[in-house]
């Protein structure tokens, strides 16, 4: 298991590490053209396999931290990249099964806040957070499904936001791992939460120049 272990995160730290070099890349550059869409292909295939290799990680040892990031990772990219398709007639089998993973997992987030608040851990807050999120996101999928979404570029706006929530979801993991690098002391909600306000007003104001 020890080696195994090894080997994951290994590959982890290297799909991690590229797909923040390719993401921040591709924020930042022309939006559209052939060069963006190429590297934003490497950004997923790398963010999926970060994703996947956190959650098995999370298994072999226990660990909750990686498992949220693994899953807001593997639902926030994995849609992003469906958005982007041409729109189907109907919802395929992996869009419901991305909405209704998170569905569950968002209120298994939401309960392990409510009762980490009870017991005066800050934490809590970071749970409660990211169940919010990912409620929400759950919410604009069902709305998208239903056809009932009047914004007419709404699957381009939806791509754009999510492909930035899983940076989001990467970055946050870089910061709370090292978090005892940082040469001031920060609370550990604060590393959790900073990416989140920091590069959600970016991805309202990105999406809005589309508008």
């Amino acid at each position: 298991m020890t080696n195994l272990y090894s080997i994951l995160l290994t590959l982890h730290i290297a799909t991690g590490s590229l797909a923040l070099l390719t993401g921040t890349v591709n924020m930042f550059r022309q939006k559209g053209g052939e060069k963006h869409r190429k590297m934003g292909r490497l950004y997923v295939r790398c963010m999926m396999a970060t994703g996947v290799s956190a959650l098995v990680m999370a298994q072999l040892k226990p660990n909750p931290f990686l498992f949220i990031v693994g899953v807001f990772t593997i639902y926030l990219v994995g849609t992003a990249n469906r958005y982007i398709q041409p729109a189907p007639k109907e919802p395929l089998l992996i869009d419901w099964v991305y909405t209704l993973g998170m569905f569950v997992f968002a209120t298994i987030f939401m309960i392990w806040g409510a009762h980490s608040i009870l017991h005066q851990e800050s934490m809590g807050w970071v749970m409660l957070t990211f169940g919010g999120i990912g409620w929400y996101s759950v919410y604009k999928d069902f709305i998208n499904y239903k056809g009932r979404n009047p914004e007419r570029k709404h699957r381009l706006f939806t791509h754009i936001g999510r492909m930035i929530g899983g940076y989001t979801a990467t970055l946050t993991a870089v910061l709370v791992v090292n978090g005892d690098r940082i040469p001031v002391d920060v609370p550990e909600f604060v590393l959790w939460l900073s990416p989140t306000l920091v590069l959600t007003p970016l991805s309202v104001y990105w999406i809005r120049q589309r508008k």
